[in-house]
Order: structure tokens, then C-alpha cells, then sequence
């Protein structure tokens, strides 16, 4: 399937840009649907429906898939989203199962997807790694 054929997904942020992840902080995808609100993973939420995401913020982003795929970046689909947290809730440790079941709910109803980036941090100090991130990803994002 091409990028083009693939269905787009949003996200809603502040207006000043696509809030940073945090490329040093690694988690599942459960922890992070479930968890990570507020908090900052190496994932960004994103959502095939741009009506389900309106407590993110008031500013509506397009995430652009060419430019995130060439880079080396990846969308989680919605259904590898939810596949993947179906299987840990069948497979995983009890903890793991209950927060993949509370993760199918949330990003069921929030039609999630997740963009997981793989950015080159090392070098960049700590205390700038947010910086860093911020100003990544506005590029990957188009205000609509």
C-alpha cells in the first residue's frame, strides 16, 4: 500500500506546535496509552478521527506520513495498536494485561495511532533533549 492510500492521521495540540516527545524515555505502547497523558515517551498520539481528539487541544495538525517515513520515523496504525495490546493483554504479566486492557478502551475510542520516532539524541545534552525534540518534530506536522 502506498503512503498516499494509507488513511491520514491528526492530532490536537497547543498552537505554539506538536507537543515534544522524549526520545530517551522508552515504553510500551499500553503504558504509554494509558500512562503517558501529559507525559512525554518516545510516541506521539495521533488519531484517524480528528473529532475524537478534541481534549489534546485547540490547534488541529496533520501528521505528514511522507516525510515521517523518509526520515526513518514510523506510524503505529490504529489496528497494530490495537493488535499489539491485544496480544499483551493475552500474553503479558497480570499488571501488563490489565493496562493493555484499559489501553484498547482508550485508543479504541480515540481511533489512536501512534507516531514512534527514532530520533539521533546522542550528543545532545539532557537538559536539551526536549528542545531538541520540540523543534524535530514541528516539521513532520502541518497545522490544518
Amino acid at each position: 500500500m502506498s503512503l498516499s492510500s494509507q488513511p491520514d492521521y491528526y492530532r490536537r495540540d497547543q498552537d505554539r506546535g506538536v507537543t515534544a516527545p522524549d526520545p530517551s524515555k522508552d515504553c510500551a505502547f499500553a503504558e504509554h496509552v494509558v500512562r503517558a497523558r501529559g507525559k512525554r515517551t518516545r510516541f506521539t498520539s495521533v488519531s484517524l478521527d480528528k473529532t475524537k481528539i478534541d481534549d489534546f487541544g485547540p490547534a488541529l495538525y496533520l501528521a505528514l506520513r511522507l516525510p515521517i517515513s523518509q526520515d526513518g520515523h514510523s506510524i503505529v496504525e490504529h489496528s497494530e495498536l490495537i493488535a499489539a495490546l491485544r496480544a499483551t493483554a493475552v500474553t503479558g504479566q497480570k499488571a501488563d494485561r490489565e493496562r493493555a486492557l484499559q489501553a484498547i478502551r482508550y485508543a479504541t475510542r480515540r481511533k489512536e495511532g501512534l507516531v514512534d520516532w527514532k530520533f539521533d539524541h546522542h550528543g545532545v545534552e539532557r537538559k536539551d533533549i526536549i528542545s531538541f525534540a520540540f523543534n524535530a518534530v514541528q516539521k513532520y506536522f502541518e497545522r490544518v
